[in-house]
This record gives structure tokens, sequence and C-alpha cells, in this order.
């Protein structure tokens, strides 16, 4: 399964790129145009809600779109290995441990594409005079602070597992054949919406936003 991990990176990390600027560009026109903030402050909101909130369900959002109905095939075909083999030579612990790993490693490895995209998407649909791209870039990265990292971070490690477990439940749900599998993907991409919604929802009750500059 590491040998499909860049594969399924290369596979997702453009949708990322494409959402995460259209993110960035349609959250900063929405907050200068109806909200009627001045670009200072759109550009600190993009980067309060980056980390914290685009970010991990941005990424998160691809992964569900793009690799959970592979996700789902791959656990529901060792479900039936398992159940036709009279031994499994690899405890099934240890394969659910490793899927979710990887899954994980996979979402927290197209964060950068999404942040990325999202940060320049933001600036280049900001007018600012002056500062040259790089420099705004640089100016609106200092506006991230650590905590608003290992926040994001958290937060996109813990939704792609979540979302992973509906993977491997809802693969585990087939009985006798792979012709289960049609039903059983379209039932588990809107429930891995579901509970990372639902996550991001609870996340934000308990831990609410923080700002990121003083």
């Amino acid at each position: 399964m590491l040998r499909s991990l860049p594969q399924e990176l290369g596979e997702t990390a453009p949708l990322a790129i494409l959402l995460g600027a259209a993110t960035g560009a349609g959250l900063v026109h929405l907050l200068s145009g109806t909200v009627g903030q001045s670009s200072s402050e759109s550009l600190e909101v993009l980067a309060l809600g980056s980390l914290q909130v685009f970010a991990p369900v941005g990424v998160n959002l691809v992964w569900i779109l793009r690799s959970a109905p592979l996700r789902v095939e791959r656990a529901a075909r060792r479900h039936l290995k398992h159940r036709a083999a009279a031994a499994c030579p690899v405890p099934d612990w240890r394969l659910r441990e490793f899927q979710l790993t990887s899954a994980v490693l996979v979402a927290l490895l197209l964060m950068p594409w999404f942040l990325g995209a999202l940060l320049l998407g933001g600036l280049l649909a900001t007018p600012r005079a002056g500062l040259g791209l790089g420099s705004e870039l640089r100016e609106l990265v200092g506006l991230i602070t650590p905590a608003d990292l290992a926040q994001g971070v958290l937060r996109t490690a813990v939704f792609a597992a979540a979302a992973q477990a509906v993977c491997l439940h809802k693969g585990s749900q087939v009985r006798r054949s792979t012709a289960e599998l049609p039903r059983l993907i379209a039932d588990a991409v809107p429930e891995c919406l579901l509970v990372v919604t639902a996550l991001e929802a609870i996340w934000i009750m308990v831990a609410p936003l923080h700002g990121t500059y003083a």
C-alpha cells in the first residue's frame, strides 16, 4: 500500500490546488464585496481560517471525493478474501491500523498544496499596491501562528482518520461479492462528508477559533 501513496497523492493534488485557489479567491471576494471588509482585514480572516477551518475540511473533502471510493473497494476485497481464506497471515487489526495511518499521511501531504493554493488565490483576488506577490505571500504566512499550524494539522489528521474508518466500516459490510460495491460506495461518500462536517462543528463549539494576530 505504501507504493500506492505517491499515485494517490498525484491524483488528488491537482484537485486540492484548484479547490484551494477557488476557496481563497471566493472568501476574499465575499469579505471585501459583500461584508465590506478592507483588503488587510480580508487577508487576516483568510490567515485565521486557512489552517483552522478551510484547510482541514477542504483537504478531507478532496480526499473523500477522490480516494474514499477506492478505499471502500480495497476494504471490501480484503474482507471477502479474509472470509474465503482459512487463515489470514496478517492480523486484521494491523491492516486497519496501517490503512488509517496511510489515509492520515495522504491528507497531511495534501495540506501544503491546498493551503498554498488557498493563500495564493486569496492574494491574487486582493487588490494591494506596493509589495510584490512574493512579499505579500510572506506577509500573509507571517500571520499564521504555530498554534494555528498545530491545530490545523491535528484537525486534518483526525478528520482523515474518521473518514477512513467510515470506508473500512462500509467495506466490511460486503457479504457475497464485489457486485455490492456501487451501493456501498454511494453510501460511504456522503457518510464521510457528514462525519467530517459534524466533527468540524463539534470542534468549533468545544475549541472556538482564536485569532492569529495581536
